[in-house]
């Protein structure tokens, strides 16, 4: 038939957007369910009619309790026959459902079988036998009956019911303690899989019409494909639905349903545009305790083994080694059935570290042990180490983290938190990035800009679109899944997924998604297509989130426990491991110091020491955790020094160093109830400053060539006098004049003749009193997240607190101090003990600062307390900031929006403004948010945000310490070491003398520091994996060395001859065997770059 010459009746074009509204009607129903797609989805729904259920009591303190399944004796149990409509609760709490299926004859010929559960809560299937089946939730209410268990006869199931959301139970200050979840569901479903199936054909098709640019015939051709499949079905017959899914076909292809379609490429070359990898990103804590976190991980993942089965194509990922450690001990069956993907490529563990750990926080140390700990574990359980850093939610990018990785056998990483910058869009997709050695790693960030895709046709869109440097490699990573608390992908996006590729292959124009690959696909496919990464553009130095700036401060005590532990653990190895080396009847307790590493690199996931976890978190277990790791670690180390011999007067007295480098001029305060037996012989020779308190004595030492001298009188005597209502504390060398508000007007180096306090009036300076010490409120209402969150307006608005009170506490040759007092509000106060120890001799001045100990109750609401020194260094551009093993430098100006955004930033144990010929720096005890703008320096003490913990930091329990030291030229390490000293005390548990702690010593390389000496990892008392086991047994001692200041340097490791020393290799962090070094006389050479972090491993024979 030809063209019509006649017109009879006309056709109208049709209106886009009416016809684009009209498309959800289809698969949503509305008020039409009867009429559209949704009256075909179920051909037979059955209630569960035998429900019964039993609520876990409380223990004794009533505390929820959640049981294993193996540990419950079901018989003993009183169940209660419950229905739809019945309320678990309150949050919390768990339950156990159990029912009997009795499947109809009829049933078992449908394709499509399922069992249909919604709470709105959390829970798990079991089987009979009490092996976990598939997970519930919001997101996932079905589930698919396999195989095994389509057949006749009644079969048992059991489902664990937790009472909370997939984000607990509220986060806005105090989660909901009276929370009910309402079973609304509980049925028998015979699906239609036909209807089904065009759901996700109509989806992605309508999906098409609507999000496919303008101007494009596949835009439109998709609308009216979606018209026609609307106009052809019939609410009377289903068979209608047969039709409707082949006119889907001519956008889709005929191989949506299998995997077949990811074999179908539309390009000649196979180009994959965008790999999809299945993730569910399982917070270790955040809106719920770790005691959830451990069910969450079999819900979830055994519920990807599911999806395994059923879709070929299918590849999952999953991280932190602590969550597989809590799997292997709770249910070690599914860890069996998940070694059994990872064979096959569809379950792969990642990450190599211990946790999504943050990394503005912790140590160097730590960090390493993050990959040390976990590379050993997964080697030990799946038989390799991990090459890439998996990091896609924290707060911030240190400058080392680069080199750190390269060193733990990792050169590659992911992270997608630089998505939430608020005032600068991060430039670049796929980079390199570069630490502050030169060490550099390949790093991609999803350009969906998310770790938690739905697979949605725009997600997979966006993972193109949105690459920021397509000129480069234009491939992107779909992360898809739901997460943050757990749950991972669902069928529904294995589907849609399915339909976007058909969709790529057919009509073009969309990205074309590939499954069945892994995250090594893609990253081989980037170094492969860019000469092995020499064509990426290049990252230099920290990667600063422009967010979440007050995770620095937030939740003080965790961050102040974290910087014990972490001196704890590290004076715990040192003093064990020499020990263990010098007295074979002591047993190295290797199994304990493992068992308290894994407590404090669990404590440091990212939501938790950040501090933006519930309270639960903290109160019911971290605090606890924490606190019992500090008193074991002491207690390890006691039980180490009594293998030496004790002093039998204060002249024998020997306090370990546990640095290489002499110290002078300490004040050690030594409390009766912690150091008894040096308490006892000073008060018995009536030696030291008695405190107030009666139960602590300050004595004075010095620390040289390992010899302990207690310093009865100093050449440079410490004195407090009050002159015209001011104090004056000084010893000769520092002079501090202090208001009597306690703000230091004058700080004056007599030694280099220059003033440091800068008194001139500034509209964030001025007062009665102007000069250091000054605390300031600042108004602390973020707009988003308030736990996490300080926002640049907030340094607009601020009161200075000038109603200190000030009187002399001691005056004393050895230490002179004041104590001035602030009254915050009627409820919150500061007590601040200002001092100045007296100086032995100047040949060494590292101890020689002033020194501010405070005691705070803080009862606040959004208000942020900081301390600022207005000092007479005027001129620097950028200002010395410490991170794990370097120094990362940033602008003490506002030039461009780049600058602006770090007006607050993370550092450790010090800050330092310096100029080419003098500086100072800011020392803190417990510390990490700070900023230093002109010539201005702030220290951040405390906050006080509502949500999600309104009792955060609220308590009279703050003790923190900092001190300003002067120092002349630019940043050296005197600041490096006096940093140390002021952390890692001398340990105030006597011993007579002993050369033991002279064992190892580091000569030369004055930047050089020795920040570690352990037991190395795979010696025959320490090892603690099967896999690492040798016939051969070993006996080894590991030093981490680094390079502090940015300059190459030489130096000296130096072994005392009881050490025996047979070989010493340079190894990486992992302790793997490097160059062997020559052993020259006890003594080898050793050489670092710039900021180079090196491990050696020394044999002894």
């Amino acid at each position: 038939m030809g063209y019509d010459s006649f017109n009879r009746q006309p056709r109208f074009k049709p209106i886009d957007h009416l016809y684009e509204s009209r498309l959800r009607q289809f698969t949503d129903g509305g008020r039409y369910v009867d009429l559209n797609l949704p009256k075909f989805y179920d051909v037979y729904r059955q209630e569960i009619g035998n429900l019964k259920s039993w609520k876990v009591p409380d223990n004794e303190h009533g505390k929820t309790q959640r049981p294993l399944w193996k540990d419950i004796n079901f018989d003993e149990v009183h169940w209660e026959n419950i229905g739809i409509g019945y309320r678990f609760g309150p949050s919390w709490k768990t339950f156990w459902v159990k029912f009997e299926l009795d499947i109809p004859e009829e049933f078992l010929q449908s394709e499509g079988l399922e069992i249909q559960w919604e709470t709105g809560s959390e829970g798990l299937l079991y089987n009979a036998v009490g092996l976990p089946l598939q997970a519930f939730s919001n997101e996932r209410q079905s589930f698919r009956i396999p195989k095994e268990y389509r057949k006749l006869g009644k079969q048992l199931f059991y489902l664990e019911v937790a009472c909370n959301g997939m984000f607990g139970n509220g986060s806005d200050g105090f989660p909901d303690p009276n929370k009910y979840f309402r079973l609304s569901r509980a049925h028998l479903v015979v699906l239609n899989m036909d209807a089904r199936r065009l759901y996700y054909d109509f989806w992605i098709l309508s999906d098409g019409s609507r999000e496919f640019q303008g101007g494009t015939w596949q835009k439109y051709q998709a609308a009216d494909l979606c018209t026609q499949i609307m106009n052809v079905f019939d609410s009377q017959d289903s068979e209608s639905i047969k039709a409707c899914r082949e006119l889907a076909r001519k956008m889709l292809g005929n191989k949506i349903d299998t995997e077949e379609v990811y074999d179908v490429f539309p390009h000649q070359d196979k180009r994959i545009d965008v790999f999809a990898v299945g993730n569910c990103h399982i917070d270790t804590a955040w809106e719920w305790p770790f005691a959830e976190t451990k069910r969450k991980i079999v819900r979830s993942w055994t519920t990807q083994l599911k999806i395994a089965d059923e879709y070929p194509e299918y590849v999952f990922v999953a991280s932190q080694m602590q969550q597989f450690k809590w799997l292997k001990q709770y249910h070690p069956e599914i860890l069996t059935r998940i070694k059994e993907k990872f064979t096959t490529n569809q379950f792969l563990p990642i990450g190599g570290s211990w946790v999504e750990n943050d990394t503005n926080v912790p140590n160097g140390e730590s960090l390493i042990r993050q990959f040390l700990l976990g590379q050993r574990f997964q080697m030990n359980e799946f038989g390799f180490y991990s090459n890439i850093f998996w990091l896609p939610d924290t707060f911030g990018y240190s400058s080392q983290i680069p080199q750190i990785c390269q060193i733990v056998g990792v050169s590659r990483f992911l992270t997608q938190k630089l998505s939430w910058n608020n005032i600068n869009t991060f430039p670049l997709t796929t980079f390199n990035w570069k630490a502050l050695d030169g060490s550099q790693v390949l790093v991609h960030m999803p350009p969906a800009n998310t770790y938690t895709a739905s697979a949605h046709f725009g997600d997979v869109m966006r993972s193109s679109h949105q690459h920021k440097n397509l000129r480069d490699v234009p491939a992107g990573l779909l992360l898809y899944g739901h997460g943050d608390g757990g749950g991972g992908p669902t069928e529904e996006m294995l589907e849609k997924l399915r339909r976007c590729r058909g969709l790529a292959n057919t009509v073009g124009l969309m990205p074309t998604v590939q499954l069945g690959v892994t995250i090594d696909d893609f990253y081989e496919h980037v170094l492969e297509n860019s000469n092995q990464g020499q064509k990426l553009p290049t990252w230099t130095g920290e990667i600063y989130l422009e967010f979440h700036r007050g995770t620095y401060t937030t939740q003080a005590l965790v961050k102040k426990y974290m910087r014990q532990g972490e001196i704890a653990l590290h004076d715990l190895e040192l003093i064990a491991g020499l020990v263990s080396i010098k007295f074979d009847k002591y047993k190295y307790p290797a199994k304990e110091i493992n068992d308290l590493w894994e407590d404090l690199l669990l404590c440091q996931f990212h939501d938790v020491l950040p501090g933006s976890c519930i309270g639960e978190v903290y109160y019911d277990e971290v605090h606890p955790m924490l606190e019992s790791l500090l008193k074991k670690a002491a207690g390890l180390i006691q039980d180490a020094l009594r293998y030496l011999r004790k002093p039998k007067s204060v002249k024998e007295v020997q306090l370990v160093n546990t640095f290489p480098w002499d110290r002078t001029n300490e004040i050690v305060h030594v409390h009766k109830q912690e150091s008894p037996e040096l308490f006892q012989l000073l008060e018995g020779q009536n030696v030291g400053i008695v405190q107030n308190d009666g139960a602590t004595r300050s004595i004075s030492v010095n620390s040289i060539n390992g010899e302990t001298t207690i310093n009865n009188s100093v050449d440079y005597p410490a004195s407090v006098q009050e002159k015209d209502g001011f104090f004056v504390l000084s010893n000769k060398l520092l002079s501090a004049k202090i208001s009597p508000t306690g703000i230091v007007t004058s700080l004056y180096d007599e030694v280099n003749q220059r003033e440091i306090i800068d008194s001139t009036p500034t509209d964030q300076t001025s007062s009665e009193f102007i000069g250091g010490n000054q605390f300031v409120l600042f108004d602390d209402e973020p707009l988003n997240w308030p736990a996490w969150d300080t926002e640049l307006h907030s340094l607009e608005k601020f009161k200075l607190l000038n109603n200190g009170e000030s009187q002399v506490l001691v005056n004393d040759e050895l230490e002179s101090s004041i104590l001035v007092t602030h009254r915050i509000s009627s409820q919150s106060s500061i007590h601040t003990v200002i001092s100045l120890a007296g100086v032995k001799t100047k040949d060494n001045l590292e101890n020689n600062f002033l020194k501010f100990s405070s005691k705070v109750s803080w009862h606040e609401n959004n208000l942020f307390l900081k301390v600022q020194f207005p000092t007479t260094i005027f001129t620097p551009p950028t200002a010395n900031y410490e991170t794990q093993f370097g120094i990362t430098t940033r602008p003490t100006h506002y030039n461009t929006t780049w600058d602006v955004a770090k007006f607050e930033v993370a550092h450790h144990k010090f800050m330092d403004l310096s100029e080419f010929n003098y500086g100072v720096s800011i020392l803190n005890n417990c510390k990490y948010g700070g900023a230093i703008h002109g010539n201005l320096m702030r220290l951040s003490l405390l906050r006080s945000a509502k949500a999600p913990d309104d009792r955060a930091d609220m308590g009279d329990y703050h003790e923190f310490e900092y001190a300003i030291y002067p120092h002349a030229g630019n940043l050296g390490e005197s600041t490096v070491r006096a940093g140390y000293n002021f952390n890692y005390k001398l340990i105030a548990e006597p011993i007579a003398h002993t050369d033991l702690f002279k064992s190892v010593k580091l000569e030369g390389g004055k930047s050089l520091v020795l920040s570690h000496i352990k037991r190395g990892e795979n010696d025959y008392d320490v090892n603690q994996f099967e896999v690492f086991k040798t016939d051969t047994p070993e006996k080894s001692l590991v030093l981490r060395v680094y390079e502090s200041l940015g300059g190459s340097s030489s130096g000296k490791l130096v072994f005392d001859k009881s050490l025996k020393v047979d070989s010493v290799f340079k190894t990486c962090a992992l302790e793997i065997h490097g160059e062997q070094l020559r052993v020259d006389d006890g003594s080898v050479d050793i050489s670092l770059r710039s900021f180079e972090i090196a491990t050696y491993k020394v044999y002894l024979k």
